[in-house]
Parts: structure tokens; C-alpha cells; sequence
């Protein structure tokens, strides 16, 4: 009888963990709220139990969870940065915590603190600040001119961000670990405007999007040492994102009425577009063949799955605008 309790137990576990990997919260940002602005929203992976976190008098954008999946960073139209320290106890009525004035902010990899964008001496430099103690100042990690666009390593032990080189943005890497003055590299090798950097969970592949004078993009990759094209002869494509794996890339691809989502192997083969409603927004790989995303149009959005493997699309937020999901780690 003891092994079966024992037994019984166990199964009673891995269903429950099972249940919660199968459900994460999805964090984003939606008008649906009674105030009008864009709020801060919670709901199951499956679009079940939508729940608002925030009501503040001003428009709330881009959340990002933390490693442990139990606290959410974001910023707001007017410059500042949030944080809601615990989203099971928190709701709507609740002040989020005010980090810091700033954009874009994310984790880093140990949960106390946050990386984001300000205006540094009136340059825009990435910052981090720790949440954990009170009163605590950012310092800054790039010392390069306009540095925005920041995404760590899975490790956190590379920054890449796009900064000014001379006359062009260009992508820089920083070796978190290097303690020399020469910790800030140049990845990419040509002339044009790049931006919008993404490096896989080894560290091994830097994706960004290159500019041309003609403000035509193109998809890039940095491997090895080298640097190379793979979206020639397409219409102009931005924001690559790698699969966790690192073997594909998700990529927009804007037309000249819309602005569209495909998905390709990392050396550039097996292009293909995937079919979803509406103008592309945000988009963020659940897992390697699963992509959250936003899409719509100047009057409404919705959030949606796309699993890039069956060609399925399921619709898990719509009415009004429902935009920047992010999914839980």
C-alpha cells in the first residue's frame, strides 16, 4: 500500500508540472481595460483566465517577465519603467513598483536586476539597475553612441546591441566576462544601418537586419567569424528572432501594403510565409515550432499561436488592441 501512495504521489507531480508547462502565463499589453490606456494583461497560454495587473493613467508597453516567471518589467509612454514584483498577488488596483525613467527594460539573467534604455549625459546608453536594493543607481554597459536594440546570451555572459560606429549603426558584442578594455566588439562587416541584433541561447549566431541607403532590409548572420546575407532577392525583411534551438529564424518581411511573418532555416534555406490576419507586430518563439504574436491593423489587433510545423494559427486575444506578448520562461 505504502509503494502505491508512493507511487500515486509521484504521478500526482508530474501531472501537475506537466499542466503548468503546458499553461504558461502569457503577459501584454491591452485596451480592454476601463480606462482606455494600454494596460498590463495576464492570461493562460491557452487564452484562458485574462486578467488586467495594472491601471495606470498612461499606456503600458512591452512586458517581459523575469527568469523565475514570477515578476514583470515593462515601460510606459511616459518614459518610465515598471515593475511588478509578484504577478500572483498582484491586480489592478495594486501600484507597480518605479524602477527608473527608461525604455525597453528586460532581465538579466539573475532576477535582481534590469537592463534598459536612457538617455545617459544625452546619449542613449543601456543601463541596468538592481531591484533588490533600495535607492540604487544604473550604471551603464555600453559605452558606445545611441546603444539600443540590447539582448543577452541565454548565459548572460554576451550583450550584442546595435550602436553607432562611425557614420552607421552597426552590432556590437560585449564579453560580460572580459574584464579588459576591449570587451566591446564589431560583429557586423558592412556599411549599412544594423539593427535589430538576436543571438542564440550557445552564443554561437548573431542575426540582425542591415539597411541599405534605399531603406531596403535584409537578414544577416554572424557565424564563425563570418558574416552572411540570407534573404537576397526578397522584399525588404527586419527583426530576425532565433528558434531556442538556433536552427531557424522568424523574420518580417514589410510589402509595400503590408507587413508580413515568415520563418527560415539558419543558413537561409527553406523560406516559407506564415499565414497570419492582419499587418505583423511583436513576435516571440515559444518553443522551435511554436511563435507568439500580434497582428492587425490601425484599429485593432489581436494576439495569436502559429505553430509553424502544422500551419495551425489559434486566436487566444482579441476586440480592440492586444499587442507585445510575452510569453512566460
Amino acid at each position: 500500500m505504502k509503494k502505491i501512495k508512493i507511487f500515486l504521489t509521484v504521478i500526482l507531480i508530474i501531472s501537475s508540472n506537466f499542466v503548468f508547462a503546458q499553461n504558461k502565463k502569457i503577459a501584454y499589453s491591452s485596451n480592454q481595460g476601463s480606462s482606455g490606456f494600454l494596460q498590463i494583461f495576464m492570461m493562460n497560454e491557452d487564452g484562458s483566465g485574462k486578467t488586467q495587473l495594472t491601471d495606470l493613467q498612461e499606456n503600458c508597453y512591452k512586458p517581459k517577465f523575469s527568469p523565475d516567471g514570477k515578476q514583470i518589467v515593462f515601460y510606459s509612454d511616459r518614459g518610465m519603467v515598471y515593475l511588478i514584483r509578484d504577478i500572483y498577488i498582484t491586480n489592478k488596483s495594486s501600484v507597480p513598483f518605479y524602477v527608473w525613467n527608461g525604455y525597453y527594460p528586460s532581465f538579466l539573467p539573475d532576477g535582481d536586476q534590469i537592463m534598459f534604455n536612457f538617455e545617459q549625459d544625452n546619449v542613449l546608453s543601456i543601463l541596468t539597475i538592481d531591484t533588490a536594493s533600495f535607492g540604487a543607481e544604473p550604471q551603464i554597459m555600453s559605452d558606445g553612441s545611441y546603444s539600443n536594440m540590447q539582448v543577452l546570451s541565454g548565459d548572460g555572459n554576451k550583450l550584442v546591441f546595435s550602436a553607432f560606429s562611425g557614420e552607421s549603426k552597426s552590432i556590437m558584442m560585449a564579453d560580460l566576462n572580459d574584464t579588459t578594455e576591449n570587451y566591446i566588439s564589431q560583429i557586423s562587416l558592412n556599411k549599412d544601418a544594423n539593427l535589430e541584433p538576436d543571438i542564440s541561447s550557445d552564443g554561437t549566431k548573431i542575426v540582425y537586419a542591415s539597411f541599405d541607403n534605399n531603406l531596403k532590409g535584409s537578414i544577416r548572420i554572424f557565424e564563425n567569424g563570418q558574416e552572411t546575407i540570407l534573404t537576397k532577392g526578397m522584399e525588404s525583411s527586419n527583426v530576425p528572432r532565433l528558434s531556442p534551438d538556433g536552427k531557424k529564424i522568424a523574420f518580417a518581411v514589410i510589402g509595400s501594403n503590408d507587413v508580413s511573418l515568415f520563418v527560415m532555416d539558419s543558413d537561409g534555406s527553406n523560406k516559407k510565409e506564415v499565414k497570419v490576419s492582419g499587418n505583423i507586430g511583436t513576435y516571440q518563439w515559444i518553443d522551435n515550432n511554436k511563435i507568439i504574436f500580434d497582428s492587425g491593423s490601425d484599429t485593432q489587433s489581436g494576439i495569436g499561436i502559429a505553430d509553424i510545423k502544422s500551419g495551425d494559427i489559434n486566436i487566444i486575444a482579441t476586440g480592440g488592441f492586444n499587442l507585445h506578448p510575452c510569453i512566460q520562461n
